[in-house]
């Protein structure tokens, strides 16, 4: 509370007002943030925003209709600040759009340690609501039940309460729908979840219907999915990879060499070009082989889903694109992984171009393609002939650096 008397009456400058004022009472500002804002106000300068005043000054500013400096405090840096979800609330309460953008992404990026937080014990339902339908949420399922459990007792402790399945559930309340339980590995499902009793029996039969059965659920007998099945997230990546003195490799012998690129890790898998001789059967041409080779985890049994498409990019406008056939059976075995695991991924396969002022030539290759332990490469076989690729006209090779770019963009849950 700020108490505005004669002590606290003395303007900007320092000097006493002519007469005595009679004390004014403002009960819901600090007077740190009230000096700040009469600083602000009369004097055009204020560097004194902190981490500790930022929602009191924020509040007083609004308050008294100060735009610029509810603007100071919009560009606050949010990572400084001590409470990222009442940050969101008084934002969205002072409909400050894009601070409240701002807010969510960076919950998106930092789900996984704000939920073991004190501060998202004490959301309310409806932020948690808010919070668990975002897609982009960074964050597994099952980190996501374990952190509603402990805040679901959190409430249940605060409401004097017994932390019963029951009350947990009640505490819950929408929010549990906007966990996406089918997404969870079916063990965590059976360790974690069942035993809390928090969902019904149904709930429980549908989610593991839903792991056997996805594509069932309108066979009659079936009890209804009630959860979301989406990904909240999807990861894109480029993978590039230069292959030098390509006028030596064109005359390396069919599998006598392979190129690779390094390893990209994408939460626990990793993912790598590679490029190798292949000759046409028919014709016996010398042709690039050209793959996504796909490494799932070492240790762990993980199941993911997403989409798929892969296409080559030319480097001329009117080129057309060199598709080849897919081919499971030329890497080596050592680099394959161990578990059960799947997880689908769209591709783009190109060849970089050598010319700044050449677009790349780029086609879908409309499919769907399931990298697993089983078949976990995907590519070309006869990409593109090395007489088409190093001809100079096409835009590919460049024969003074005698060097090719490969890369593949792909994205993938």
């Amino acid at each position: 509370m700020f108490r505005y008397d004669e002590q606290n009456s003395k303007n900007p400058t320092g000097k006493d007002h002519a007469t005595k004022k009679n004390p004014i009472l403002v009960p819901d500002i600090e007077i740190e943030a009230f000096k700040a804002m009469l600083t602000f106000a009369y004097m055009k300068r204020f560097n004194g925003l902190n981490a500790n005043n930022w929602l009191d000054v924020l509040m007083a500013a609004d308050k008294y209709n100060i735009s610029g400096l509810v603007k100071k405090c919009a560009d606050f840096p949010i990572e400084k600040l001590p409470n990222i979800f009442i940050a969101f609330e008084k934002a969205q309460l002072l409909n400050m759009e894009d601070f409240s953008l701002r807010c969510l992404h960076y919950i998106d990026q930092n789900i996984s340690a704000l939920i073991k937080s004190k501060a998202f014990l004490q959301i309310d339902q409806d932020l948690l609501c808010e919070i668990l339908e975002r897609d982009q949420l960074r964050i597994s399922e099952i980190e996501i039940w374990n952190a509603v459990i402990r805040w679901s007792d959190e409430q249940c402790r605060q409401k004097g309460i017994e932390c019963s399945a029951e009350n947990r559930g009640k505490m819950l309340g929408p929010a549990l729908f906007n966990i996406r339980f089918p997404l969870i590995p079916k063990e965590d499902f059976t360790k974690s979840v069942v035993p809390t009793d928090v969902l019904t029996t149904k709930e429980v039969i549908s989610v593991y219907q839903h792991y056997s059965h996805q594509n069932l659920s309108d066979v009659p007998g079936l009890f209804p999915l009630k959860f979301p099945t989406h990904q909240r997230y999807k990861y894109e990546y480029t993978i590039e990879m230069e292959i030098e003195k390509v006028s030596e490799f064109a005359l390396e012998e069919k599998y006598s060499r392979r190129r690779s690129s390094d390893a990209v890790d994408i939460w626990g898998f990793s993912c790598a070009i590679e490029a190798e001789i292949r000759t046409k059967d028919e014709s016996n041409e010398k042709c690039l082989g050209f793959y996504l080779f796909y490494v799932g985890p070492k240790e762990e049994n993980l199941s993911f889903q997403s989409s798929a498409a892969l296409r080559i990019v030319s480097q001329k406008n009117g080129t057309e694109d060199l598709i080849g056939r897919r081919s499971n059976d030329i890497f080596n075995k050592e680099w394959s992984s161990h578990g059960n695991w799947s997880r689908k991924c769209s591709a783009t396969l190109r060849i970089v171009s050598k010319k700044s002022d050449v677009e790349d030539f780029k086609r879908e290759f409309d499919r769907t393609y399931i990298f697993n332990n089983n078949s976990n490469n995907w590519g070309f076989v006869n990409f593109i002939s090395f007489a088409e690729l190093m001809d100079p006209s096409k835009g590919f090779y460049n024969e003074d650096e005698d060097k090719i770019t490969l890369a593949i963009d792909f994205t993938c849950n």
